[in-house]
C-alpha cells in the first residue's frame, strides 16, 4: 500500500494544514507532470494525485492513517455515531419531505396545482437550509475535535481515530447529499 503521507512529505497525523498539503502536491507534481519533456512520469503523477485527493479530505485521511497504522480497525462499516442520531433523523425526514414534494410536483397536472405546492416548497427549502447549517456546525465541531486530537497525538489513539473517522465519513456523505438536494431545490 502506498503511504500517501510519505509521498507528499507529510507527517502521519490526523490533521494536516491544507495549504501545506496543496503546496507539497503542486511542487512535486510540477516536477513529474507527464507533459514535462524528459522528466514526466505519468505513474508517479497519478500516485501524487491520489495522495493529494486522500490527504486533503479529513475522512479519507483518517481512513488512510488507520489503514497504515491499524489495518484491522479500518475495516467494516459502523452505524452513524450516537451523537449524530438527531441529525440523522432530521436528514431522513427532510429527504422524505423533498421526495414527496417532488412526486407531488410531478403529479401536478396544471399550473394551478403546481402553484398550490409553492408554500410547501418554500417550507421544504427552509428546512433544507436549516439542515445544511446544522451539518456545517457538526462538521466544524468534528474539525475542532480532529485538531484537538492532533494536538495530543501520540499515535496510539486508535479508538478515537476510528470514531472520528466514522463521524466525518457520515457527515461528508450527508453534506454531499444536501448539496445535491440544494442544487435541485435552492436554484
Amino acid at each position: 500500500m502506498t503511504d500517501h503521507f510519505a509521498l507528499l512529505g507529510q507527517e502521519r497525523r490526523p490533521w494536516l494544514d491544507a495549504e501545506a498539503v496543496k503546496e507539497a502536491f503542486h511542487r512535486r507534481s510540477a516536477e513529474s507532470h507527464p507533459d514535462v519533456p524528459g522528466s514526466g512520469d505519468a505513474g508517479y503523477f497519478a500516485e501524487l494525485n491520489a495522495a493529494y485527493t486522500v490527504l486533503r479530505d479529513p475522512a479519507s485521511r483518517l481512513r488512510h492513517l488507520l489503514e497504515l497504522t491499524s489495518p484491522e480497525a479500518a475495516t467494516g462499516q459502523a452505524p452513524p455515531p450516537a451523537e449524530l442520531g438527531d441529525l440523522f433523523m432530521r436528514i431522513g425526514a427532510m429527504k422524505r419531505r423533498l421526495d414527496a414534494l417532488a412526486a407531488a410536483q410531478s403529479a401536478a397536472g396544471s399550473p394551478l396545482a403546481r402553484a398550490l405546492l409553492a408554500g410547501e416548497e418554500a417550507a421544504a427549502r427552509r428546512e433544507l437550509s436549516a439542515v445544511r447549517v446544522a451539518l456545517d456546525a457538526a462538521l466544524a465541531a468534528a474539525d475542532a475535535e480532529l485538531r484537538e486530537l492532533d494536538g495530543r497525538w501520540a499515535g496510539d489513539e486508535t479508538a478515537e481515530l476510528v470514531h472520528l473517522y466514522h463521524r466525518l465519513a457520515y457527515l461528508g456523505r450527508w453534506q454531499a447529499q444536501s448539496r445535491e438536494a440544494a442544487l435541485r431545490w435552492e436554484t
